[in-house]
């Protein structure tokens, strides 16, 4: 960014048609374009936090199989936390994202007004007939939306920035004097930006350096599996993903765990949401739902292959490729995607637009593919995410009674692991990501997951490393 640019009266809306707006709508957002801006997304992320008070959020986008961010959304500023607890969240959402298009002018092709937020796997609960499912042992609200009032979004590929701030219409010209000037601030901020990268590298040494401990012995997770193939050989279920909770204690910023995935285990998303005593941090490979323009899109990712730096990727790739155990897998989730999107799709227009292409990264060498389908007109887009919830690569198929083996076996609830996050535009669009590769910092203590679908044919001690191969990352 050039340090003396100014914003002068490149507000939008101008005064004038924000004077029309205000008699039409109780909040008008105010936005600004900022060119020639080329700041890494995740680091201006860091240096805003450490100027603005918490709560705040971090989306990024690396298109699939590409290598660098072409958009990175920041809430910079908050205007409520909503925890919502022992009832549908979809609910609650669709009441706040009807009050916020009703209420809530902005301009078309700025996508600043909505929600930023997970769903925990639990409310899977909400959208099924499961058994009772057990509680998260860390606490987290089993769902958890910021509503930002002042945002950001970084087009990478544009070297371009807008800014955004919403306002009251009830302040009448003084609103819109206060929004242009918050604005202006925010840009002297940018353009004063710091980060101490020593000081994050000391911080991410020492984490990675500090001990993790399981939750469920090696033993006991080698039992499980065998458990599992016995179920499926008796015809019970096809497929059921099992999973593994390891903990630590270590002193680590949240700007020290966003930076550290970032740089050293990049994936298609990135993600941070920090609250005062909450924070999830993640590097995820997998969407769990897009939505747009009324077409929604699944891209399962299922089979798995180590990253091993002594063997060229391509004969990795081979081998996962010609992996029955992998495809198999694979396949039968591509099914569950398929008729997940048609229950809430119009006939005929569920389509499986890729299958099986591989994705290469630092520690693993996935499969995926790509689902999408058109929504009914009597269905929205929390239609389409209630009906998919929770993504079958990470629960298994048929899911209920996956679910239920999960309860049995796994000691502890999922919590916000395994759930989904993302954001929801009050003009209906979303874009979630599944929560795998994340960590989880709360009162003090950290905790992270790793699990792997179980087939027929699955190797027991196998598995058991998939799993750490997929928390390299913070053991």
């Amino acid at each position: 960014m050039q340090k003396n640019q100014k914003i002068h009266n490149h507000i939008f809306p101008n005064l004038n048609k924000y004077e029309k707006l205000s008699k039409e709508y109780k909040s008008v957002t105010l936005s600004t374009e900022i060119s020639n801006f080329n700041i890494d997304g995740v680091s201006l992320f860091n240096y805003l936090s450490s100027v603005q008070k918490i709560p705040g959020f971090i989306f990024q986008k690396i298109p699939s199989g590409g290598t660098y961010p072409y958009k990175t959304m920041i809430g910079i500023e908050i205007e409520e936390i909503i925890d919502i607890n022992d009832t549908n969240p979809m609910i609650k959402l669709r009441k706040i994202l009807k009050e916020q298009k009703e209420n809530v002018y902005c301009e078309k092709n700025i996508d600043h007004v909505g929600a930023f937020g997970y769903v925990s796997y639990e409310c899977f609960k909400y959208f099924e007939k499961t058994s009772n499912l057990k509680t998260d042992p860390l606490g987290c609200p089993e769902s958890l939306f910021l509503i930002p009032r002042t945002i950001a979004t970084i087009y990478h590929d544009k070297n371009a920035i807008t800014l955004s701030t919403i306002v009251p219409s009830s302040k009448g010209n003084n609103a819109y004097k206060e929004g242009k000037a918050k604005l202006q601030d925010l840009i002297k901020r940018i353009n004063s930006f710091k980060l101490n990268l020593n000081e994050l590298n000391d911080q991410i040494d020492k984490f990675l350096n500090t001990k993790s401990f399981p939750v469920v012995e090696k033993k006991e997770y080698l039992k499980n599996i065998s458990i599992i193939k016995k179920q499926i050989i008796e015809g019970e279920l096809i497929q059921c993903v099992l999973t593994q909770r390891f903990q630590k204690s270590a002193e680590i910023g949240n700007n020290a765990l966003i930076y550290h995935l970032s740089k050293s285990y990049p994936s298609e998303y990135i993600y941070q949401l920090v609250c005062p005593d909450l924070s999830i941090t993640g590097s995820s490979p997998e969407m769990f739902l897009e939505v747009k323009d009324n077409v929604a899109t699944i891209r399962p990712v299922a089979g798995t292959i180590g990253n091993n730096p002594d063997i060229e990727d391509h004969d990795l790739e081979i081998k996962l490729k010609s992996s029955i155990k992998d495809k198999a897998e694979h396949i039968m989730l591509v099914d569950l995607a398929r008729n997940d999107l048609g229950k809430v799709s119009e006939k005929g227009t569920v389509k499986v637009k890729s299958l099986m292409e591989t994705q290469i990264y630092n520690n693993v060498i996935h499969l995926v593919s790509e689902v999408t389908g058109i929504i009914t007109k009597n269905k929205d887009s929390l239609d389409a995410f209630s009906s998919t919830f929770p993504i079958g690569t990470l629960i298994g198929a048929p899911k209920i009674r996956a679910s239920e083996l999960i309860n049995d076996l796994e000691p502890e609830g999922r919590g916000p692991y395994c759930g989904a996050i993302g954001w929801f535009s009050k003009n209906g669009d979303i874009e979630t990501s599944t929560i795998i590769r994340t960590i989880i910092k709360k009162d003090r203590e950290v905790s992270f997951n790793g699990g792997g679908g179980i087939v027929f044919d699955s190797i027991p001690e196998v598995e058991y490393q998939e799993t750490l191969d997929k928390m390299k990352a913070f053991i």
